[in-house]
Protein backbone atom coordinates (compact mmCIF):
# COMPACT_ATOMS: atom_id res chain seq x y z
CA UNK A 1 0.00 0.00 0.00
CA UNK A 2 1.34 3.36 -0.66
CA UNK A 3 0.86 5.34 2.00
CA UNK A 4 2.44 8.94 0.72
CA UNK A 5 -0.37 8.74 -2.72
CA UNK A 6 -3.13 8.04 0.35
CA UNK A 7 -2.01 10.92 2.66
CA UNK A 8 -1.59 13.19 -0.46
CA UNK A 9 -5.23 12.02 -1.42
CA UNK A 10 -7.04 12.14 1.93
CA UNK A 11 -5.56 15.58 2.59
CA UNK A 12 -7.15 17.22 -0.48
CA UNK A 13 -10.55 15.48 0.14
CA UNK A 14 -10.81 16.68 3.43
CA UNK A 15 -9.40 20.12 2.69
CA UNK A 16 -7.57 19.54 5.71
CA UNK A 17 -5.29 23.23 6.70
CA UNK A 18 -2.48 21.05 8.35
CA UNK A 19 -2.25 19.63 4.91
CA UNK A 20 -0.48 16.16 4.53
CA UNK A 21 1.16 16.82 7.93
CA UNK A 22 -2.30 16.23 10.03
CA UNK A 23 -2.92 12.88 7.79
CA UNK A 24 0.28 11.19 8.93
CA UNK A 25 -0.40 12.56 12.29
CA UNK A 26 -3.79 11.03 12.33
CA UNK A 27 -3.06 7.34 10.99
CA UNK A 28 -0.02 7.49 13.72
CA UNK A 29 -2.27 8.42 16.40
CA UNK A 30 -4.22 5.29 15.25
CA UNK A 31 -1.46 3.42 15.04
CA UNK A 32 -0.95 3.88 18.85
CA UNK A 33 -4.05 4.29 20.22
CA UNK A 34 -6.14 1.06 18.33
CA UNK A 35 -8.58 0.56 19.00
CA UNK A 36 -9.26 3.69 19.56
CA UNK A 37 -12.73 6.28 19.35
CA UNK A 38 -12.18 9.16 16.89
CA UNK A 39 -12.48 11.58 20.07
CA UNK A 40 -9.14 9.27 20.95
CA UNK A 41 -7.40 9.77 17.66
CA UNK A 42 -8.41 13.47 17.77
CA UNK A 43 -6.83 13.85 20.85
CA UNK A 44 -3.66 12.64 20.07
CA UNK A 45 -3.66 13.86 16.89
CA UNK A 46 -4.57 17.55 17.99
CA UNK A 47 -7.44 18.45 15.60
CA UNK A 48 -11.00 18.56 15.79
CA UNK A 49 -13.32 15.47 15.76
CA UNK A 50 -15.21 16.50 12.91
CA UNK A 51 -12.22 16.61 11.02
CA UNK A 52 -10.54 13.23 12.03
CA UNK A 53 -14.03 11.58 11.28
CA UNK A 54 -13.51 12.59 7.76
CA UNK A 55 -10.57 11.69 7.43
CA UNK A 56 -11.09 8.03 8.83
CA UNK A 57 -13.87 7.61 6.10
CA UNK A 58 -11.32 8.68 3.81
CA UNK A 59 -8.70 6.07 4.68
CA UNK A 60 -11.69 3.98 4.53
CA UNK A 61 -12.44 4.27 1.29
CA UNK A 62 -8.62 3.32 0.72
CA UNK A 63 -8.25 0.61 2.67
CA UNK A 64 -6.31 1.82 5.35
CA UNK A 65 -8.88 2.28 8.54
CA UNK A 66 -11.64 -1.08 9.41
CA UNK A 67 -15.25 -0.60 8.69
CA UNK A 68 -15.48 -1.61 11.75
CA UNK A 69 -15.70 0.73 15.02
CA UNK A 70 -14.18 1.52 17.16
CA UNK A 71 -11.22 3.12 15.17
CA UNK A 72 -8.55 0.35 13.58
CA UNK A 73 -5.98 -0.03 10.74
CA UNK A 74 -6.58 -2.88 8.37
CA UNK A 75 -3.72 -5.70 8.40
CA UNK A 76 -2.24 -3.90 5.55
CA UNK A 77 -3.14 -0.76 6.71
CA UNK A 78 -0.92 -1.26 10.06
CA UNK A 79 1.67 -2.83 7.77
CA UNK A 80 2.09 0.06 5.85
CA UNK A 81 1.75 2.20 8.42
CA UNK A 82 4.32 0.73 10.59
CA UNK A 83 6.66 0.72 7.84
CA UNK A 84 6.61 4.55 7.37
CA UNK A 85 6.38 5.74 11.35
CA UNK A 86 9.66 3.55 12.57
CA UNK A 87 7.48 1.78 15.09
CA UNK A 88 5.52 5.22 16.19
CA UNK A 89 2.98 2.41 17.94
CA UNK A 90 5.91 2.88 20.79
CA UNK A 91 4.92 5.26 23.33
CA UNK A 92 7.53 7.21 25.50
CA UNK A 93 5.13 9.42 27.81
CA UNK A 94 5.39 9.10 31.29
CA UNK A 95 3.21 6.10 31.93
CA UNK A 96 1.62 7.30 35.67
CA UNK A 97 0.84 10.99 33.86
CA UNK A 98 0.63 10.45 30.40
CA UNK A 99 3.06 13.70 29.91
CA UNK A 100 0.37 15.84 31.46
CA UNK A 101 3.00 16.69 34.17
CA UNK A 102 0.52 15.94 37.12
CA UNK A 103 -0.11 13.15 38.97
CA UNK A 104 -3.41 13.41 41.17
CA UNK A 105 -2.68 12.06 44.90
CA UNK A 106 -5.04 8.83 46.43
CA UNK A 107 -4.99 11.02 49.54
CA UNK A 108 -7.12 13.67 47.14
CA UNK A 109 -9.90 10.60 46.46
CA UNK A 110 -12.16 12.85 49.18
CA UNK A 111 -11.86 16.13 47.53
CA UNK A 112 -12.52 14.48 44.13
CA UNK A 113 -15.76 13.42 45.10
CA UNK A 114 -17.06 16.46 46.77
CA UNK A 115 -16.17 18.17 43.29
CA UNK A 116 -18.23 15.62 41.54
CA UNK A 117 -20.67 16.22 43.42
CA UNK A 118 -20.56 19.79 42.91
CA UNK A 119 -20.19 18.52 38.65
CA UNK A 120 -22.89 16.62 38.27
CA UNK A 121 -25.38 19.86 40.29
CA UNK A 122 -23.73 22.42 38.02
CA UNK A 123 -26.16 24.33 35.38
CA UNK A 124 -25.72 23.08 31.90
CA UNK A 125 -23.12 24.37 29.47
CA UNK A 126 -23.82 26.76 26.99
CA UNK A 127 -23.04 26.51 23.75
CA UNK A 128 -23.19 30.08 22.93
CA UNK A 129 -20.58 31.23 25.28
CA UNK A 130 -18.44 28.26 24.78
CA UNK A 131 -18.90 26.34 27.43
CA UNK A 132 -17.96 22.86 27.92
CA UNK A 133 -16.99 21.78 32.04
CA UNK A 134 -13.67 19.95 32.21
CA UNK A 135 -13.04 17.01 34.34
CA UNK A 136 -12.99 16.60 37.74
CA UNK A 137 -9.27 15.16 37.24
CA UNK A 138 -8.83 18.06 35.19
CA UNK A 139 -10.41 20.71 38.11
CA UNK A 140 -7.66 18.91 40.85
CA UNK A 141 -4.57 18.90 38.42
CA UNK A 142 -5.13 22.73 37.50
CA UNK A 143 -5.21 23.62 41.30
CA UNK A 144 -2.25 21.02 41.34
CA UNK A 145 -0.19 22.77 38.95
CA UNK A 146 -1.04 26.07 40.86
CA UNK A 147 0.29 24.64 44.40
CA UNK A 148 3.44 22.73 41.81
CA UNK A 149 4.76 26.32 40.44
CA UNK A 150 4.36 28.20 43.85
CA UNK A 151 1.28 30.33 42.32
CA UNK A 152 -1.23 29.72 44.72
CA UNK A 153 -0.34 29.77 48.29
CA UNK A 154 -0.48 33.13 49.65
CA UNK A 155 -1.75 34.97 46.00
CA UNK A 156 -4.33 37.16 44.78
CA UNK A 157 -6.08 34.52 42.06
CA UNK A 158 -8.32 35.92 39.42
CA UNK A 159 -10.19 33.51 37.10
CA UNK A 160 -11.84 35.33 34.17
CA UNK A 161 -14.79 33.25 33.32
CA UNK A 162 -15.06 29.63 35.61
CA UNK A 163 -17.75 27.36 34.18
CA UNK A 164 -15.23 24.68 35.17
CA UNK A 165 -15.74 25.62 39.08
CA UNK A 166 -12.25 25.54 39.62
CA UNK A 167 -12.50 28.40 42.40
CA UNK A 168 -14.61 25.64 43.97
CA UNK A 169 -11.71 23.39 43.25
CA UNK A 170 -8.81 25.54 45.34
CA UNK A 171 -11.41 26.30 47.96
CA UNK A 172 -11.76 22.53 48.58
CA UNK A 173 -8.42 22.29 48.12
CA UNK A 174 -7.19 24.68 50.51
CA UNK A 175 -10.27 23.32 53.01
CA UNK A 176 -8.54 20.01 53.03
CA UNK A 177 -5.17 21.30 53.60
CA UNK A 178 -7.07 22.57 56.46
CA UNK A 179 -5.67 25.91 56.06
CA UNK A 180 -8.57 27.83 54.14
CA UNK A 181 -6.24 31.04 54.95
CA UNK A 182 -3.53 30.02 52.79
CA UNK A 183 -5.76 32.12 49.74
CA UNK A 184 -4.69 35.18 49.98
CA UNK A 185 -7.65 36.61 47.51
CA UNK A 186 -9.68 34.76 45.02
CA UNK A 187 -11.86 36.48 42.96
CA UNK A 188 -14.34 34.87 40.02
CA UNK A 189 -15.79 37.29 37.16
CA UNK A 190 -18.19 35.54 34.67
CA UNK A 191 -20.61 36.84 32.49
CA UNK A 192 -22.79 33.76 34.04
CA UNK A 193 -25.05 34.37 36.57
CA UNK A 194 -26.01 30.82 37.21
CA UNK A 195 -22.19 29.89 37.40
CA UNK A 196 -21.45 32.49 39.55
CA UNK A 197 -24.24 31.56 42.38
CA UNK A 198 -23.46 28.07 42.22
CA UNK A 199 -19.98 28.80 42.89
CA UNK A 200 -21.27 30.88 45.68
CA UNK A 201 -23.29 27.57 46.99
CA UNK A 202 -20.34 25.79 46.66
CA UNK A 203 -17.35 27.53 48.62
CA UNK A 204 -20.11 28.03 51.32
CA UNK A 205 -18.54 26.50 54.28
CA UNK A 206 -15.24 26.47 53.26
CA UNK A 207 -13.50 29.06 55.08
CA UNK A 208 -12.06 30.62 51.95
CA UNK A 209 -13.61 34.12 50.21
CA UNK A 210 -14.49 33.77 46.89
CA UNK A 211 -15.49 37.47 45.82
CA UNK A 212 -17.93 36.55 42.64
CA UNK A 213 -18.51 39.00 39.77
CA UNK A 214 -21.00 39.36 37.05
CA UNK A 215 -19.03 40.58 33.86
CA UNK A 216 -18.82 40.56 29.82
CA UNK A 217 -15.57 40.79 29.20
CA UNK A 218 -16.01 42.89 26.26
CA UNK A 219 -16.25 45.22 28.88
CA UNK A 220 -12.96 46.24 30.57
CA UNK A 221 -12.28 45.27 34.05
CA UNK A 222 -13.75 47.11 37.01
CA UNK A 223 -11.33 49.35 38.35
CA UNK A 224 -10.80 47.38 41.76
CA UNK A 225 -9.34 44.71 39.40
CA UNK A 226 -7.15 46.25 37.61
CA UNK A 227 -3.40 45.91 38.84
CA UNK A 228 -4.57 43.91 41.89
CA UNK A 229 -3.14 40.25 41.38
CA UNK A 230 -0.69 37.62 40.75
CA UNK A 231 -2.59 35.09 39.11
CA UNK A 232 -4.81 34.62 36.62
CA UNK A 233 -6.19 31.49 35.05
CA UNK A 234 -8.52 31.86 32.10
CA UNK A 235 -10.66 28.61 29.72
CA UNK A 236 -11.73 31.49 26.85
CA UNK A 237 -13.75 31.04 24.16
CA UNK A 238 -11.49 28.88 21.20
CA UNK A 239 -11.24 31.99 18.75
CA UNK A 240 -7.87 33.88 18.59
CA UNK A 241 -10.47 37.06 19.33
CA UNK A 242 -10.88 35.09 22.77
CA UNK A 243 -8.09 34.70 23.43
CA UNK A 244 -6.74 38.06 22.50
CA UNK A 245 -9.38 39.52 24.67
CA UNK A 246 -9.57 37.12 27.50
CA UNK A 247 -5.59 37.60 27.64
CA UNK A 248 -5.90 41.22 27.84
CA UNK A 249 -8.34 41.33 30.47
CA UNK A 250 -5.56 39.12 32.48
CA UNK A 251 -2.70 41.19 31.69
CA UNK A 252 -4.82 44.47 32.89
CA UNK A 253 -5.67 42.83 36.14
CA UNK A 254 -2.28 41.16 37.11
CA UNK A 255 0.11 43.39 39.28
CA UNK A 256 2.61 45.81 36.83
CA UNK A 257 6.23 43.92 38.43
CA UNK A 258 7.10 41.62 36.13
CA UNK A 259 6.95 37.46 36.95
CA UNK A 260 3.55 37.20 37.58
CA UNK A 261 1.61 34.31 36.24
CA UNK A 262 -0.95 33.33 33.49
CA UNK A 263 -2.61 30.18 33.24
CA UNK A 264 -4.35 29.70 30.31
CA UNK A 265 -6.30 27.03 28.37
CA UNK A 266 -6.84 26.86 24.73
CA UNK A 267 -7.42 24.29 22.14
CA UNK A 268 -5.56 22.73 19.43
CA UNK A 269 -6.76 24.81 16.26
CA UNK A 270 -5.68 25.50 12.62
CA UNK A 271 -1.85 26.50 12.17
CA UNK A 272 -2.66 30.09 11.24
CA UNK A 273 -4.79 30.46 14.83
CA UNK A 274 -2.21 28.50 17.12
CA UNK A 275 0.51 31.03 15.54
CA UNK A 276 -1.65 34.53 15.67
CA UNK A 277 -2.74 33.26 19.36
CA UNK A 278 1.18 33.07 20.05
CA UNK A 279 2.25 35.71 18.24
CA UNK A 280 -1.08 37.36 20.57
CA UNK A 281 1.18 35.76 23.92
CA UNK A 282 4.72 37.68 22.73
CA UNK A 283 2.91 40.86 21.41
CA UNK A 284 1.23 41.55 25.18
CA UNK A 285 4.79 40.92 27.05
CA UNK A 286 3.78 37.56 28.17
CA UNK A 287 6.82 34.67 27.91
CA UNK A 288 5.72 31.16 27.70
CA UNK A 289 7.07 29.38 31.04
CA UNK A 290 5.70 25.78 29.79
CA UNK A 291 3.15 24.30 27.47
CA UNK A 292 1.41 20.72 28.30
CA UNK A 293 -0.48 19.57 24.91
CA UNK A 294 -3.96 17.80 26.40
CA UNK A 295 -3.30 18.90 29.60
CA UNK A 296 -7.55 19.65 30.12
CA UNK A 297 -10.27 16.67 29.98
CA UNK A 298 -13.54 18.10 29.30
CA UNK A 299 -16.68 16.05 29.98
CA UNK A 300 -18.72 14.81 26.64
CA UNK A 301 -17.53 14.56 22.66
CA UNK A 302 -16.52 17.74 21.92
CA UNK A 303 -15.25 19.28 18.72
CA UNK A 304 -11.87 19.32 19.80
CA UNK A 305 -11.58 15.86 21.05
CA UNK A 306 -12.37 16.48 24.62
CA UNK A 307 -9.01 18.43 25.60
CA UNK A 308 -6.82 21.55 25.01
CA UNK A 309 -3.49 22.89 25.93
CA UNK A 310 -2.23 24.91 29.34
CA UNK A 311 -0.15 27.22 28.86
CA UNK A 312 1.85 28.98 31.81
CA UNK A 313 2.93 31.98 30.63
CA UNK A 314 4.97 34.83 33.11
CA UNK A 315 4.79 38.67 32.46
CA UNK A 316 7.59 40.65 31.68
CA UNK A 317 8.39 44.56 32.69
CA UNK A 318 6.75 44.96 29.11
CA UNK A 319 3.16 43.40 29.37
CA UNK A 320 0.42 45.24 28.03
CA UNK A 321 -2.74 44.52 26.61
CA UNK A 322 -3.34 44.43 23.31
CA UNK A 323 -7.10 45.34 23.75
CA UNK A 324 -8.00 47.96 26.62
CA UNK A 325 -11.25 49.28 25.69
CA UNK A 326 -14.57 47.97 25.08
CA UNK A 327 -14.33 44.99 22.27
CA UNK A 328 -17.26 44.81 19.82
CA UNK A 329 -16.11 42.25 17.51
CA UNK A 330 -16.99 38.57 17.27
CA UNK A 331 -16.00 36.42 20.06
CA UNK A 332 -17.40 33.03 20.66
CA UNK A 333 -17.05 30.31 18.16
CA UNK A 334 -20.44 30.39 16.76
CA UNK A 335 -20.03 34.04 15.88
CA UNK A 336 -17.76 33.43 12.89
CA UNK A 337 -20.09 30.68 11.45
CA UNK A 338 -22.58 31.87 8.78
CA UNK A 339 -25.31 29.50 10.72
CA UNK A 340 -24.03 29.30 14.75
CA UNK A 341 -25.65 25.11 14.41
CA UNK A 342 -23.37 22.20 13.79
CA UNK A 343 -24.84 18.96 12.12
CA UNK A 344 -25.11 15.70 13.65
CA UNK A 345 -25.83 11.93 11.82
CA UNK A 346 -27.48 9.60 13.55
CA UNK A 347 -25.01 6.72 14.20
CA UNK A 348 -27.92 3.88 13.08
CA UNK A 349 -30.23 5.76 10.71
CA UNK A 350 -27.91 8.50 9.54
CA UNK A 351 -30.62 11.34 9.57
CA UNK A 352 -29.04 14.55 10.32
CA UNK A 353 -29.99 17.38 12.82
CA UNK A 354 -28.90 20.65 13.58
CA UNK A 355 -27.81 21.00 17.12
CA UNK A 356 -26.85 24.60 18.41
CA UNK A 357 -28.96 27.93 19.27
CA UNK A 358 -31.42 28.34 16.67
CA UNK A 359 -31.18 24.31 16.12
CA UNK A 360 -33.30 22.03 16.47
CA UNK A 361 -31.78 21.04 19.46
CA UNK A 362 -29.96 23.57 21.57
CA UNK A 363 -27.29 21.05 22.61
CA UNK A 364 -26.07 17.83 21.72
CA UNK A 365 -26.98 16.63 25.49
CA UNK A 366 -30.53 17.11 24.52
CA UNK A 367 -30.94 15.14 21.34
CA UNK A 368 -28.83 12.38 22.90
CA UNK A 369 -31.52 12.02 25.77
CA UNK A 370 -34.65 12.18 23.37
CA UNK A 371 -33.37 9.94 20.78
CA UNK A 372 -33.09 10.02 17.47
CA UNK A 373 -36.63 11.27 16.20
CA UNK A 374 -36.39 9.04 13.48
CA UNK A 375 -35.34 5.36 15.29
CA UNK A 376 -35.15 6.20 18.37
CA UNK A 377 -31.11 5.54 18.61
CA UNK A 378 -28.74 7.70 21.11
CA UNK A 379 -25.68 7.86 19.33
CA UNK A 380 -24.44 10.94 17.33
CA UNK A 381 -21.45 11.70 15.07
CA UNK A 382 -20.51 15.48 14.73
CA UNK A 383 -20.09 16.60 10.74
CA UNK A 384 -17.47 18.68 9.50
CA UNK A 385 -18.46 22.29 8.90
CA UNK A 386 -17.86 23.84 5.65
CA UNK A 387 -14.95 25.97 7.73
CA UNK A 388 -13.80 25.49 11.44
Amino acid sequence: MDVDSAVTQVAAAVGLAEGEAGIRDILAAVLVAEPAAVREVARLAELPVPIVAAACNELRKRGFVDTQRPVRLTTDGRAAVDAVTAGTALRAACPACGGRGVVIPPELAGLAAWLQEAADGEPGARPELDQTHCTVDTKISRVLRLHEARALAGQRLLLLGDDDLIAVAIAGFAAWLGRPAVIRRLVVVDTDAGVLDWIGRQVAGTGVQVDLVQRDLRQPLPAGLTGSFDVVMTDPPYTVAGAELFLSRAVSALAPQPGRHVFFSFGARRPDETLAVQQAIAAMGLAVRSLTAGFNEYAGAGILGGSSNLYHLRSTAAAAPLIEGEYTGPLYTADNRATPTRPYRCASCRAVYEVGPGGQFPQIAALRQAGCPACGAAVFRPMPLVAR
